[in-house]
């Protein structure tokens, strides 16, 4: 069974992002569908958005891709770029696909997203240049963890210490990643690069690698990255959650599948269990 190619917007304005509500789903998602046969990923991205909010938009950054299942069990990508109304957005009239749209601060957009996939992207969006994060092991694993959208990741680190330089390949996508400081907040900045140039700068991270999946599992308003490990870490499996904030990090309770909370152990950092 071929794979459903799909394209969307994160659309922002005055810092607000765009959410629309489908009725056919009774569902909040980002603006997105399905390729039109010989059409590309960013020409797609740009007439959905114009389809379904009647926004003519400039492409900025691609985001990182979504994959998962669609309610017909095919696998499914959904390529999204950051846009910006070319002009002030006009009034919405309501069409065949879209009953009503909502601008909100990234943080309520988060909250009012149906799906967790979509709530990932707009929060690793808007925490661009930090992370608050808690890392926790697990007691079991999760009883919905099959169900849960997942993607393959193998990295390995070019430098590691107080800053981390790390390469990720996270299904088709390959990224550099720069991290510094340790806890619960840190820096961090991630930048797409090609597969060639991964493949290039791979070979230099011998001997520093760790394999996993991850699996991204709904709690509430936010996705807790179940991480099962593979390679030389078999067996391991831990669970991050990250934040909008350090508040909401600390006023955080934990679901009871989730064990000792180790945020900041080195023994259980990624560049430590590499190997």
């Amino acid at each position: 069974m071929s794979e459903v190619r799909a394209a969307g917007g994160l659309v922002v304005h005055d810092g607000r992002v765009l959410l629309v509500h489908r009725p056919r789903y009774d569902d909040w998602s980002l603006p997105k569908g399905k390729l039109d046969p010989g059409e590309g990923f960013e020409d797609a991205a740009l007439r959905e958005v114009q389809e379904e909010a009647g926004l003519r938009c400039e492409l900025g950054e691609e985001l990182q891709p979504v994959h998962y299942e669609d309610d017909r069990g095919r696998a499914k990508v959904v390529r999204y770029w950051t846009m910006r109304p070319v002009a002030q957005p006009p009034p919405f009239v309501a069409n065949e696909e879209v009953d009503e749209i909502a601008w909100l601060e990234p943080a309520a957009a988060a909250e009012r997203l149906s799906y967790p996939h979509d709530r990932e992207l707009v929060l690793g969006w808007a925490r661009r240049g930090a992370e608050v994060e808690r890392k926790f092991l697990l007691v079991r694993l999760p009883d919905d963890l099959d169900a849960a959208p997942r993607r393959r990741i193998q990295q390995g680190y070019l430098v590691t210490g107080d800053v981390e330089v790390r390469l990720r390949r996270a299904d088709d996508r390959t990224l550099l990643t720069i991290k510094a400081g340790r806890g619960l907040a840190r820096a961090e900045e991630e930048l797409a690069i090609d597969a060639d140039r991964f493949a290039r700068l791979w070979p230099l991270t011998e001997g520093r690698r760790v394999e996993k999946v991850r699996h991204l599992v709904e709690h509430g308003d936010l996705t807790i990255e179940v991480d099962v490990f593979g390679g030389s870490n078999d067996g391991l499996a831990v669970a991050e959650v990250e934040f909008p904030d350090e508040e909401a990090a600390r006023a955080f309770a934990p679901p009871g599948w989730l064990g000792e909370d180790v945020t900041g152990d080195p023994a259980y950092a990624n560049a430590a269990l590499a190997g």
